[in-house]
Formats: structure tokens, sequence, C-alpha cells
């Protein structure tokens, strides 16, 4: 049984292994029925987006891994589409906003994972704004990564279900305090809710769970995992398997193998909840991940030579494996060399739904490779970078590739298809390519906004009535990353705020969150809000200081400090890591 418990009270159960039999004949009359009177007869197709986080393109059987058994995905690489020059921007935000937005995530101002620079601006349009203003129902399961409070949560970005993790994932600083793999809490459209279980057979059964419920309408169902990420954690049944089968590896390893072929094992089971719904034919499946790793799982992998250039900016960083199926109109079973990126999925989801792709997306459709075999007519060219700090530099990080060619740092160039390790510089012999590679990456630089782009909190929107700021997203600063870091790292920062009505507002410091509250002890606190200081003495004991300060609408900069007489200067000012904010009036 899988339980999911509202942290105000409300509990419900989700029990997928026995329901009663009274229950079990509604449930056939009701599918019986919609599947023969409703669905064979709708038009729209439904989207499911499976998105795994950094799992190496040869973390697959299908795809030379030795050792784990991923026998559902590997039948879909079979069945439909398998993109096999495929690239993904290589970190969680500025790939899963590429993956939304269908551009470069330099255009909009993502450019790292922490540091203010990874929330998802409000004037990108996403394609589930662009499916829910077409009719569908969206839902989003796991890690997003792109912004935890209004107006970036996917509860505003067109999903109408969200179940995730705040922050990036297990263990990140605006997680639920405390998150493991096993019997997690997540936001659930806004609230808190334990679930028992592992984190992804919860998501998986909450994503079967909402495909029941839309089987009748058009659904675009985004799964995103927050395996493999870091920490790896052991599914305990995945791990017993693997032992009786002889495998043998460190703690880590085996917990990677685990958590794949439980991923695995989720796949295969919702992808049987479609063919119970007869819902298989009339579904683009895209199978897929965020970022690349070095080789991790490829028998024999090669020496790496960087060349003097950090992995970030290497083919390996970049490539991932991606993989779709589309019965309804897919020609046939086949791999695609074409030169293919993360940046093609949102016009691709478009494409296949009937709609007009926005002419401001970089990516491509894939539609045509999807129901035909026909390989690209031009010698495309696709831009990844991340510069992995808060401000872009050009060149920082950037690859620039076609389907012969890899240029990186403007320099270096590799022959893609003789040398597909980048092990030979052969930028001297070719410079006309290098050239004409560096013309297209300065048109695409020159496009970029002048001015940094700053997503700011707001604060007092009518719809939000509270939001939490938490320090991983100082835009000023030195960010906490994990929840680790909280009692060794005393740091402070800077969050760009805007408050959107005049009025009388309540602010809550805490050095931990509400979940998991501890003494911040501080003999002073300050709260400062543009050029407005506010302060208090504060006991040591404390837990929390709350601040009612009149503001007027306007941007702001709004920064804390918790003050102590210590005699330790590392000790004796640092910031609040997690700020609650309402509007009284």
């Amino acid at each position: 049984m899988m339980m999911v418990k509202d942290h105000e009270g409300l509990t419900s159960y989700y029990n997928y292994k026995t329901i009663s039999r009274i229950g079990l004949l509604l449930v056939i009359h009701l599918a019986l029925y919609s599947c023969s009177d409703v669905n064979n007869g709708k038009q729209e197709p439904n989207i499911l987006l499976i998105l795994t986080d950094n799992q190496s393109y040869y973390e697959l059987s299908c795809n030379r891994h030795e050792i784990v058994k991923t026998p559902n995905i590997d039948k879909v690489a079979k069945q439909g589409v398998v993109f096999d020059n495929f690239y993904a921007t290589p970190y969680c935000s500025p790939s899963r906003a590429e993956l939304l937005t269908g551009r470069y995530s330099l255009r909009y101002g993502i450019h790292n994972t922490i540091g203010g620079v990874s929330i998802l601006p409000t004037t990108e349009i996403l394609i589930s704004d662009l499916l829910k203003d077409a009719g569908y129902t969206c839902g989003v399961f796991g890690k997003w990564h792109l912004g935890n409070e209004y107006p970036y949560n996917p509860i505003y970005r067109g999903f109408d279900k969200s179940f995730i993790h705040d922050g990036g994932g297990i263990g990140q600083f605006p997680d639920y305090y405390g998150n493991t793999h096993i019997d997690a809490s997540y936001n659930h459209n806004g609230k808190f809710v334990s679930s028992l279980g592992f984190s992804s057979d919860v998501l998986f059964h909450e994503a079967q769970h909402f495909i029941k419920e839309n089987q009748n309408n058009p659904f675009f169902c985004f799964v995103s995992t927050p395996a493999t990420h870091g920490p790896w954690q052991a599914h305990p049944e995945k791990l017993k398997e693997l032992k009786k089968r002889g495998i043998e590896g460190t703690d880590k390893e085996m917990a990677l193998y685990s958590m794949i072929e439980n991923i695995d094992d989720n796949v295969g089971m919702l992808l049987s909840e479609l063919d119970s719904l007869e819902l298989t034919e009339n579904t683009l499946v895209i199978i897929a991940t965020d970022q690349g790793m070095r080789y991790r799982g490829l028998p024999n992998p090669p020496a790496v030579n960087n060349h003097g250039l950090p992995d970030d900016v290497l083919d390996f960083r970049h490539k991932v494996f991606c993989m779709m199926q589309f019965p309804k109109k897919q020609k046939q079973a086949y791999k695609s060399m074409a030169l293919t990126g993360i940046v093609d999925i949102p016009p691709t989801i478009i494409d296949v739904c009937g709609l007009e792709v926005p002419a401001n997306m970089d990516g491509r459709s894939l539609k045509p490779l999807l129901t035909d075999t026909k390989e690209w007519d031009d010698d495309r060219t696709v831009i990844v970078q991340c510069p992995r700090n808060r401000k872009r530099k050009k060149y920082k990080n950037a690859s620039v590739k076609t389907r012969e060619w890899r240029l990186l740092d403007g320099k270096l160039l590799f022959n893609a298809i003789e040398d597909p390790y980048q092990l030979e510089d052969v930028s001297a012999k070719h410079p006309q390519v290098v050239d004409s590679l560096n013309a297209i990456y300065n048109e695409f630089w020159e496009s970029l906004p002048t001015e940094p782009i700053l997503a700011r909190h707001i604060i007092g929107a009518k719809n939000a009535p509270e939001i939490r700021l938490n320090a991983m997203d100082w835009y000023k600063g030195n960010n906490p990353h994990t929840q680790g870091q909280i009692p060794s790292k005393r740091n402070n920062g800077v969050w760009p705020v805007t408050i959107a009505n005049d009025g009388l507002y309540h602010f809550e410091l805490r050095s931990f969150p509400r979940e998991h509250p501890k003494t911040i002890a501080a003999n002073k606190t300050v709260l400062k809000i543009g050029e407005s200081v506010f302060s208090k003495i504060t006991d040591t004991e404390q837990e929390k200081v709350t601040f009612e300060v009149e503001l007027k609408t306007g941007q702001y900069d709004l920064s804390t400090f918790f003050e102590s007489d210590s005699s330790d200067e590392n000790k004796k000012s640092w910031g609040a890591n997690f700020v609650y904010i309402n509007r009284i009036e």
C-alpha cells in the first residue's frame, strides 16, 4: 500500500495492489465504458514524457551496459525511433528549461542550478502553457528545479497537478527537510504531503493515477525522476534481486544499478497501463535523460583528454539517450543519426498535437523523423552552453555541433564521426570549419539579451498568500546547495523581490525550515528591504524571528542578518536560510 498524507492532516490512501472486489468491478466497468465509447474516438494525442536524472547514455542494456537490465526501455527503443545523436545542456535547470521551452537557456538567464539563475522567468511560454490552452490536462511528477514559489511553481505554469520535490531533488536545500528516496515528502499543488515507498515507485504510481483520471481527455504527463542523481540510495527489493543474480560492486554502484532497474520496472508498469486503457496507439511516449555522464557504464571507456577544458564542454557531458514511440503515426522502428537535442522535444510535442510551433523556438520538430526515416536536408547546428555561473561569458563552456564537427571554446575542432571521443584537435587542418562554426556561434551570442535577466520573487500577490524564500536562490552571496550545509555553513546573501501590493507584511526568519525547527543562536536579527532596515534583540533559544512591516509596491533587494556576540569572527553574522512571507492587509 502507498499512502500520501497531507501535512495539514488530510489523508488519502492509494492501494495499487489490492482493492475491494466491488471497487474492482466498478473500475473495470468504467474503464470498458470509457475506452469503448469515448477514448477510441479521441483525436488529440496524449503525451507521456519520462525524464531520468543524471543517467548515463550507456546505463541501458540496449546501449551496451554489461550489468543493468532495462527490458522495458529496451522495448521502446526496439519498437520506436531512437535518436542516437541527441544532446542536452549538462546541468539540471538549464536542460529542463530547454525541455519545456524549446529555447536555449541562455536566452532567459538560466546559467546554473543555484544562485538565482535556476528560476524559469514567466516571460517564457512552456509547452504546458500551450497544451493547457489547447484543452490538455497537464501533470508533473518528480523533479522540477525551475523555481519553487509563485509564479514559478508548476501550478502557475500550465500544470493542473504538481507532485514535486522543491529545489533540485532529494536532500537539496529547499527540499522537504530530511527527505531520502524512501518515504519522502512532496510538494503537492503547494502543500507538503508524505508518502510511503521508494521515490520512483511513488512518482510513477502518482502518474498512473493521473492517467487513469484523465483517460477520456487529452493529457500531458511529465514524469521526472530524482533518480539517478545523487544521493544514491538502493531500492531494497531491486538490490536483493541484483545480489541473487550474483552482481557485485561498491555500495554506490549497487545503489545506482538498483535505481536504474527500478525506473525500468516502473516504465513497464506505466506502458502496461496505457495498454490496458487502450491508450497506447494514440500516445506519444518520450523517454530521455537530462544530461550526460563521463562514460559511466561504457565497457572499456576511453581515457579522457579534456584538452585543458572543463568536462562540462566535452561531448560525453552532452550526449544523452532519447527515444520516442507513437504507434498511430510512426512509420517504422529505426535508429536516427540526425543531429537532435533536448530543445527539439517541445516543438515535436506541439507539432504532433497539431498546434502551431512558435517561431522563436531554437528546437526543430522531430515529427518528420518520427513519422518517416528521412534525415535533415541541411547540416543542422546545435549549440550547447552552460556557464555554470551567475553571469554568462562568451565561449565559456560553449560547444557548437554539426553532424560532422564539434567546436569547443571557439578554438578546438573535432571530427564527430571519425573521433567521437574528441581525442584529436584538427582545428589547424580545417580553419574554414572553425570560422564557419564561430560565425554561427557569434550570431547566436549577439541575439542574446544585452541586460541580465533576473527572475524576481513575487511577494504579496493575491493568488499566492504566502511564499518561502530559501538561501539556494540568493542572487548575491555564497549559496548553500544541500541541507547538510545548513549547520556548518553560515553564509549570507540577497534575494531580488517584487512587492506586488502596498500593505502590511509578516516576515518569519529561520535558520532551519518549519518542518525541522532549531534554535538560531542569535542575539540580534536584522531585516533589510531596499533602504529600509528593521532590527530586533533576540533570544539565542528562539527558533524564529518575526517582523511586521509596511511595504510599498516596487522592486527591492531583500537580505537578513542573524548577529551574535560570539568572539568567533565566522559566527558573528549570517543570513536566514528560510524566510516565510505573507501579506496581512
